[in-house]
């Protein structure tokens, strides 16, 4: 506070609203992570989230940097903070509207996020050093709720392993480190996991279905496909979870929780997919879901950065989605700055996933046990089939950030045990079996049956 009071005189005012936003959300930030490390009873986990908490505004500093200095400022940050300017001006003049008057001709996804922005420009003043904080802090909070989820729904996953890939993993930092689409749904996706979490944890929560409904709403507001891929990963994971339920002896009161939720969802499946469809170019002829994506693959293959996507449209194809949405560019395919960045992250995200093949078949095989799991895998699914048609390396790498918070859960499951099949494994071995009384030459000969217990040796096989 001392040092923005002595740069009002020497700082612009969007520099040092930013630097009074940045203060006072620290403050409110700091209690949240001491209280989630004493709920935890870790004492370290404070200091993780507190350097979680500078990366994130390290990422906003070369966000801020990349795009006005570097690319000189042609970016979308810029429209949408001058949106919000205008809305937040007229909000105080007593003129109400949801359309930016230098926004009339672009998406009304474009729109709503320079509404959401201007709400915040009437408490911080139109800076988007200001709003490029406020953004990035939206996204940690989704972060945050995506490794609660994870911990609530699957206990036995290393959650301070996704933590870490949370707070620290360079996309996440740099794409939701700015005013636009990313941080939103980073935020909306957290809260959509959130309710995933309580309704297919082993003690459902009936206020799930509202926090999951919120977070779906948050999702359509921005970009309403994302919305009908949680709808319909939250119905696989509930309705595998409903089964288990059912077939496992669960609670009457969980599985009745879990049979109205599964019908709410057909409520909401219905409002958002007519979302999607109105999103996609309406539902005659020239509309719908195929005609979309291969609209998107047209408008996306140009630039600098443009390449040949697989358009998975078939099974076969679908490796060479995974491969594509996940892994590329390669480091063959960069041919500037971003590009060999982009590839580098790739490249280590690739080594990540080989390495860690044993957590990805672990999650697989717990999935039946932990829907949670099936929830994250159909999302992340039907991501990479929608984003096959992406033939532009700078939107694939922005846009699949999202997935990839969610979608880095599968790295941090139990990892199978060795020895162990996918599917199939050796049959555990009862008590009595597993722990068996062996006496010693002299007690053989004893005539009594009670043997002295500092004698008797127990073998057990332990499996690691």
């Amino acid at each position: 506070m001392g040092a923005a009071a002595v740069g009002l005189d020497r700082l612009d005012f969007e520099e040092w609203s930013g630097i009074l936003t940045l203060t006072a959300l620290v403050a409110m930030t700091l209690p949240v992570l001491s209280w989630l490390s004493s709920k935890e009873g870790d004492q370290s986990l404070m200091r993780l989230l507190v350097f979680g908490m500078i990366a994130t505004v390290v990422g906003v500093v070369v966000r801020y940097f990349v795009v006005k200095v570097v690319y000189n400022d042609v970016a979308d940050a810029g429209v949408y903070s001058d949106g919000a300017a205008e809305i937040a001006k007229l909000m105080k003049n007593g003129v109400f509207t949801s359309v930016p008057p230098n926004l009339e001709g672009r998406p009304p996804e474009t729109q709503r996020v320079a509404l959401v922005l201007s709400f915040f420009y009437l408490v911080t003043g139109a800076s988007r050093w200001a709003g490029s904080v406020v953004f990035a802090w939206m996204a940690f909070g989704g972060r945050l709720l995506m490794w609660r989820a994870l911990k609530l729904a699957v206990p036995e996953a290393d959650h301070r392993r996704y933590l870490l890939l949370l707070l620290f993993f360079p996309s996440l930092l740099y794409w939701p480190a700015s005013i636009g689409k990313e941080a939103l749904m980073m935020l909306a996706l957290g809260v959509v996991s959130y309710g995933a979490a309580l309704l297919l944890s082993d003690k459902v929560r009936a206020g799930s279905i509202v926090v999951f409904v919120g977070g779906v709403a948050g999702l359509v507001v921005i970009r309403p496909h994302y919305g009908a891929l949680a709808v319909m990963a939250l119905g696989v994971g509930s309705l595998v979870g409903t089964l288990r339920g059912v077939g496992g002896g669960a609670g009457l009161r969980s599985t009745l929780v879990r049979v109205v939720a599964l019908g709410v969802l057909l409520v909401v499946a219905v409002v958002v997919l007519s979302q999607t469809a109105r999103f996609f170019g309406g539902e005659g002829s020239e509309g719908g879901l195929s005609s979309a994506l291969e609209k998107t693959l047209d408008q996306t293959t140009t630039g600098g950065s443009s390449f040949d996507p697989p358009a998975v449209d078939t099974p076969v194809k679908l490796p060479a989605g995974v491969a594509t949405v996940f892994f590329r560019p390669f480091v063959w395919e960069a041919d500037n700055a971003s590009t060999a960045f982009a590839a580098l992250e790739s490249l280590a995200l690739l080594v990540m996933v080989v390495a860690g093949w044993r957590r990805l078949a672990g999650g697989v095989r717990l999935m039946l046990r932990r829907p949670y799991l099936v929830y994250v895998l159909t999302f992340s699914s039907g991501f990479i089939v929608a984003f096959s048609y992406i033939g532009n390396f700078g939107i694939l790498a922005r846009q699949r950030t999202v997935m990839l918070a969610l979608m880095l859960a599968l790295l941090a499951a139990p990892p199978l045990a060795k020895g162990r099949g996918l599917l199939l494994s050796r049959p555990a071995r009862s008590d009595e079996e597993e722990s068996v009384p062996v006496a010693s030459p002299v007690q053989v000969g004893a005539s009594s049956m009670e043997l002295d217990a500092s004698t008797i040796r127990t073998a057990r096989k332990v499996t690691t």
